[in-house]
């Protein structure tokens, strides 16, 4: 496959670059507020509705997780440390924990099942997501030392 001349200019490079970055953010976030939604108006159990979505999201997210990793990328702002592990996970058990809450008081009309269902989905989400994100931060942590290495041995041959 031929390689095609890019008419860019430095400047437009970098526009354009901008531009893809904030779609795919768009587009990230805004599946998965259209997955949460779903989720409320058609039932948790329904994933024949938002498989499409699923796709996609997922496809993306483990997309930017590996290549990330890969490059010893983890954030602009945030450092992988066990306080934003917990911040994050205790966001994501919330949102989980809300959606399930409401889910169940819609269905069955039992506030203290409803509140029990969605404490408990914000206690499992909270776990996993604070397992995967420690398992992410080591593996970054590597990745970064390993690339640190390899950069310092391609130095020391230059001199």
């Amino acid at each position: 496959m031929r390689k095609r001349k890019n008419n860019l200019d430095e400047r437009q490079e970098q526009k354009l670059l901008r531009i893809e970055h904030n779609g795919v953010w768009f587009a990230f976030w805004g599946l998965l507020v259209v997955i949460l939604i779903q989720n409320v108006i058609y039932g948790m159990y329904e994933f024949r509705n938002i498989a499409g979505e699923m796709v996609v999201f997922m496809g993306l997210a483990i997309y930017i997780l590996v290549d990330c990793m890969r490059n010893g990328i983890w954030d602009r702002s945030l450092q992988p440390n066990v306080k934003t592990n917990s911040i994050a996970s205790l966001g994501a058990g919330s949102v989980i924990g809300l959606l399930y809450f409401i889910s169940s008081y819609l269905k069955y009309q039992k506030l203290l099942g409803s509140i029990a269902t969605g404490v408990f989905m914000l206690g499992m989400v909270f776990v996993l997501s604070f397992i995967a994100l420690t398992a992410c931060a080591s593996i970054y942590k590597k990745r970064v030392r390993k690339l640190e290495r390899h950069n310092d041995s391609d130095s020391d041959d230059v001199d």
